[in-house]
């Protein structure tokens, strides 16, 4: 069974770095009433990476100013996982699909335990039926389709869709709800752990997961009851959004792919809620994984 390591702590910059008197003189600047000189402090603190954390968790009890600490800190693991998408990006079309999920989580709010995501990914994939790792892939699909709906109730967010949580890898695994392509990354990393060759498949305006090797109805939607589908379903459900299924439609997605996807939807939840900040901070992931593409399509 395949395993992903933990989301390591990488520094947050390849260039010159402040020595150890110099992080500290930074950190006390954060005092400073002047929200210019802060961002500048903050700006430069980004640079000094592990050596900044940990001069800010270390000043985080004592300081007179723990609030600009926790700020710094959060800028600079934001910045973290922005340079690490970007390191995602160059892998294309390989990597693991919860990672890119995981790191535009991160970007949102840089404060989410990722270890616990995985470790509740690797938890599932160990409690998972026999069934799933079934040599007829027939009987393996609809054994994951039981097991993730069924067993443990994952579903599609009808009613509260535009909600950006449903977009959030960590809150839809604790919510059991989201978007269509937040549960096939879910899907996706279950299956990947239990040996099943299942693909992401970017339909205009949802998302369905395909396993190569089944037959006939060798689709399956996790947004509406996980039902198993037929290309001609597909085609109807293409239809009911206003488009026409072209082969191109069918084609597997990249792990980079879908990340890029998922800002995109963030970037229309933030704006429906004119939530400026985060929207942002979506597009922002956006560049770091389609350089030069600002799209909002979904």
């Amino acid at each position: 069974m395949s395993r992903q390591p933990p989301l390591e702590r990488m520094t947050v910059s390849q260039s010159p770095q402040p020595n150890d008197r110099a992080v500290q003189a930074l950190v006390n600047l954060l005092a400073d009433n002047d929200p210019a000189i802060r961002a500048r402090v903050v700006a430069h603190l980004t640079r000094a990476g592990e050596r900044a954390v940990a001069a800010l968790e270390s000043a985080a009890c004592t300081a007179t100013h723990p609030d600009r600490i926790a700020e710094a800190l959060t800028a600079i693991h934001r910045e973290n996982a922005l340079q690490r998408l970007a390191r995602f990006r160059t892998l294309e079309p390989s990597g693991l699909v919860e990672t890119g999920a995981l790191l535009v989580a991160r970007v949102i709010d840089p404060g989410i335990d990722a270890d616990e995501v995985l470790r509740f990914l690797d938890a599932l994939a160990d409690a998972a039926p026999d069934p799933m790792r079934a040599a007829d892939p027939q009987q393996a699909l609809q054994a994951l389709a039981t097991y993730m709906h069924a067993v443990w109730k994952f579903d599609g967010a009808h009613t509260d869709y535009p909600n950006p949580a449903n977009s959030l890898l960590d809150q839809v695994v604790t919510r059991r709800t989201g978007l269509p392509i937040t549960l096939s990354v879910v899907y996706l990393a279950v299956a990947r752990r239990v040996g099943m060759p299942l693909e992401g498949v970017g339909l205009p305006a949802h998302f369905v997961l395909r396993h190569p090797g089944a037959q006939d109805r060798r689709y399956l939607d996790p947004f509406n009851r996980a039902r198993l589908l037929t290309e001609a379903d597909c085609e109807e459900i293409v239809h009911t959004h206003g488009f026409a299924l072209r082969p191109e439609h069918l084609a597997s997605v990249s792990p980079q792919e879908i990340a890029a996807r998922i800002c995109r939807n963030l970037i229309l939840a933030y704006r429906r809620q004119r939530d400026v900040e985060r929207e942002d901070f979506a597009r922002e992931a956006h560049r770091r994984l389609r350089p030069g593409q600002d799209m909002l399509t979904v």
